[in-house]
């Protein structure tokens, strides 16, 4: 009887691993959920918010700010996300047309994007934007990010450390040191290709978190003939 019950005893517990291993490689297979926000530099005038984003077959209203990064949207299969405008089918209701305003393709590897969309001037093919995808999951706790999508170069000054910007380049940089915050200043300025010299764009005073990721991103404004920026503040997923 005793070696009976010691056989049932070692039968159990291999089918109680076998069906761990079973759960682990189920759980394993489970597709990885991508995610994707949107920001922007600046909307074009006349375009509606919030707007429609296609991924695969589904369309979605994302409300663009330009302070914080929109709501979540779902990667596809494919990787690419388009920010579309509806035409009505007047002959076939049921089947509305759509124009890309927007295009941006996620590369395989990047499990969580950031978007951002910069205006650019009406082409041919409808479209109202250039964008930049940005691997999200490069920037940790207290990381500031700084994009410069001009072809000048960007200097920063934040704190005492100086960061010095590229022509479309992006630079990171933590300055907590381990804190949980920090209070500093920041100067930033460009370099200017005709005068030879630089020019300040801005100086103010920061507040640095652990509980958000911060992004400065510098644009060319072709109205006024001038670098400009926005500052968006991502929250770290706990």
């Amino acid at each position: 009887m005793r070696t009976v019950l010691v056989c049932l005893s070692i039968l159990l517990c291999a089918g109680m691993t076998l069906l761990a291993q079973n759960d682990g490689d189920h759980q394993a297979r489970q597709p990885k959920v991508r995610l994707a926000w949107f920001v922007y530099t600046s909307l074009p005038e006349g375009l509606e918010n919030p707007v429609s984003v296609m991924s695969g077959k589904d369309i979605s209203q994302v409300l663009l700010s330009k302070l914080s990064p929109s709501d979540p949207v779902k990667i596809p299969a494919d990787g690419i996300l388009r920010v579309v405008r509806r035409i009505e089918n007047p002959e076939h209701p049921e089947k509305p047309a759509y124009l890309t305003l927007a295009q941006a393709t996620v590369p395989d590897a990047v499990t969580h994007a950031m978007i951002i969309l910069m205006p650019i001037a009406k082409n041919p093919q409808g479209l109202l934007f250039q964008t930049k995808v940005q691997d999200l999951d490069v920037l940790k706790r207290g990381d500031c990010m700084f994009l410069n999508m001009t072809n000048m170069k960007i200097g920063v000054e934040l704190g005492k450390a100086t960061i010095a910007v590229a022509p479309g380049k992006a630079e990171i940089y933590n300055p907590l040191k381990g804190d949980d915050s920090a209070n500093l200043r920041i100067r930033v300025s460009f370099f200017h290709p005709e005068r030879q010299k630089w020019s300040m764009i801005t100086t103010s005073n920061v507040a640095i978190y652990s509980t958000r990721r911060e992004l400065w991103i510098f644009n060319w404004d072709e109205r006024f003939k001038r670098v400009v920026y926005e500052s968006i503040t991502f929250p770290v997923e706990s």
